[in-house]
C-alpha cells in the first residue's frame, strides 16, 4: 500500500495540480491531479527521466506534458538524463467575493459541517441529497482533517476544487467516495464497459440505483468533473420489437415498417431456421412500427447494444411517398454510425407483383399523402431495372401505394 501523504506534501500536490491544471496541454489537464500526486509521492528532489516518463504514462501523457512541466520549472534538466525536481509553485488564490464563507445555513441555524466519525452505510432507500450544500474556505482544524482525508482520495476526486471547498459532501458520501476511489486505482474509468449501469453500481457502491440517470450519485460524479469516467454496457432497449438471434462482427439487420412482414420474417428465422430472406444473409430483423425516425434515439440505442463493429441496416416498407421518405430519413439519421441501404429484393419484388396486378401504375391503391414530398426514390433507384423505376415514379407522382404485404412468408 503507497504510503500517505503527510500535511506538507498534500499541500504540495494541490498548489501543484492546479499549476498543471492550466499549464498542461488541454487534452491532458483533466489528469494535473495524478500527475502532481505521481512526482510528489516519488519523494525525491532528483528524478531520472525514466521515473518521469512512468508517472506521465500512467495517466496517457508524454512528451508534450514533459515540455510543459521543463517550461513552467517544475522540472529542470540536470546531469545525465536527469531532471531536479522543485515544489515551489504558489497556488493561485481565490478571487475576492467568490463563495465566502456559508457555514450557516439560510434560516439562520449552524450546519454541523465536519463530524468527522465514518458514517454508517445508508438505509436501502437513501434519502440524502446533494442539495443546499454550502461551499466553505475558512481554515479549521476540523474542516482540514476532512480535507486531508479528500486529498488521500484519487486526484481525480477533487482537483476541479468542488469537494474540497464542499466538506458536507465528503461527509454525506464518504463510503461511497472510498468505494470509488478504490474502484478507481490503476484505472482510467470506472467500469471496463462489460457491466450494465445497475450492475456496476451495485458492485462498487453496493446500491444499483446509486448510479441511475439523476441519481444523487450521477449529480455527485458530474459535480465532481467525473462525468465522462463512468463507463458502462450499452442499456439494452425494449422500445423496438426484434428477434437477432446471435452477436456477429459484422451484422445486416432488416428493418420493416410493418408488423406482418416483420412477423415472416421472424417466422422464417426463428421457426425454420433461414440465415437468408429473398436471397440475402441477414443476422436479425426489427420491427420499426411505421415511423422509426421519429425518435432519434431508438434504433441508434439498439444497435449500440449489440456490440458488433459495423452494421448494415436494410430497410424494407411500402412503395409510397411516406415510405420512401422513411428510408431517406433513415439514412440521415445513421449519419455514418451505421450503414443504411433499401432491402432491394423486397422492393423489387413487390414491384414485380403490382405491374402484372396494375399494368397501369394508377390502378394501385390510392392515399392521402398529395401533399407529402417525394423524397427517398433516388436511393432506391440504382436498385431497380429501368421498367421497375419508371413504374414506381408513376406510382408516387400519382400519390398511390404498393403495400409491404402484397408480399407474405410463401414469398420469403
Amino acid at each position: 500500500m503507497a504510503q500517505k501523504l503527510t500535511e506538507q506534501e498534500q499541500a504540495a500536490v494541490v498548489a501543484l495540480a492546479k499549476v498543471l491544471g492550466k499549464e498542461l496541454p488541454a487534452q491532458e489537464r483533466g489528469n494535473a491531479g495524478g500527475i502532481a500526486s505521481g512526482l510528489v509521492r516519488l519523494r525525491k528532489p532528483r528524478l531520472a527521466r525514466e521515473e518521469v516518463l512512468e508517472v506521465l504514462a500512467k495517466y496517457g501523457a508524454g512528451d508534450a506534458s514533459l515540455k510543459a512541466l521543463v517550461r513552467i520549472g517544475v522540472l529542470s534538466p540536470s546531469e545525465g538524463d536527469s531532471y531536479d525536481l522543485s515544489l515551489s509553485a504558489r497556488q493561485p488564490q481565490d478571487q475576492p467575493g467568490e463563495a465566502d464563507d456559508h457555514a450557516e445555513k439560510s434560516d439562520g441555524a449552524p450546519r454541523a459541517i465536519a463530524r468527522a466519525e465514518r458514517p454508517k452505510p445508508p438505509a436501502r432507500r437513501d434519502a440524502r441529497t446533494l442539495a443546499r450544500l454550502d461551499t466553505v474556505r475558512k481554515q479549521t482544524p476540523e474542516l482540514n482533517d476532512i480535507r486531508r482525508k479528500i486529498i488521500d482520495l484519487d486526484p481525480r476526486l477533487w482537483i476541479n476544487g468542488w469537494l474540497l471547498s464542499t466538506p458536507d459532501a465528503f461527509v454525506r458520501y464518504e463510503r461511497e467516495l472510498r468505494a470509488l476511489d478504490a474502484a478507481l486505482a490503476g484505472s482510467p474509468t470506472l467500469g471496463d464497459g462489460t457491466l450494465s449501469c445497475r450492475e456496476l453500481s451495485y458492485r462498487v457502491f453496493g446500491d444499483e440505483k446509486f448510479l441511475a440517470l439523476e441519481s444523487e450519485g450521477r449529480k455527485l460524479l458530474h459535480l465532481m468533473g467525473l462525468a465522462d469516467v463512468l463507463c458502462c454496457r450499452p442499456q439494452a432497449k425494449l422500445e423496438l420489437l426484434h428477434h437477432i438471434p446471435k452477436h456477429h462482427r459484422q451484422m445486416r439487420l432488416v428493418v420493416s415498417e410493418n408488423l406482418d412482414p416483420w412477423v415472416n420474417m421472424r417466422n422464417a428465422m426463428f421457426v425454420e431456421g433461414r440465415k437468408r430472406i429473398l436471397g440475402e444473409r441477414v443476422h436479425g430483423v426489427i420491427f420499426g412500427n411505421g415511423y422509426l425516425v421519429d425518435d432519434p434515439h431508438k434504433l441508434p440505442d439498439l444497435l449500440a447494444t449489440l456490440c458488433a463493429e459495423r452494421v448494415e441496416v436494410l430497410y424494407w416498407g411500402d412503395l409510397d411517398r411516406a415510405g420512401l421518405q422513411i428510408l431517406a430519413k433513415l439514412v440521415e439519421l445513421a449519419d455514418g454510425r451505421f450503414d443504411v441501404a433499401p432491402f432491394a429484393p423486397a422492393y423489387r419484388l413487390m414491384l414485380q407483383r403490382a405491374m402484372r396486378r396494375f399494368p397501369d401504375p394508377r390502378g394501385n391503391e390510392e392515399t392521402d399523402q398529395g401533399g407529402v414530398p417525394v423524397r427517398g426514390f433516388e436511393l432506391l433507384e440504382p436498385c431497380l431495372k429501368k421498367r421497375e423505376a419508371a413504374y414506381l415514379r408513376e406510382v408516387l407522382d400519382g400519390a398511390r401505394l404498393i403495400p409491404q404485404e402484397i408480399i407474405t412468408a410463401e414469398d420469403l
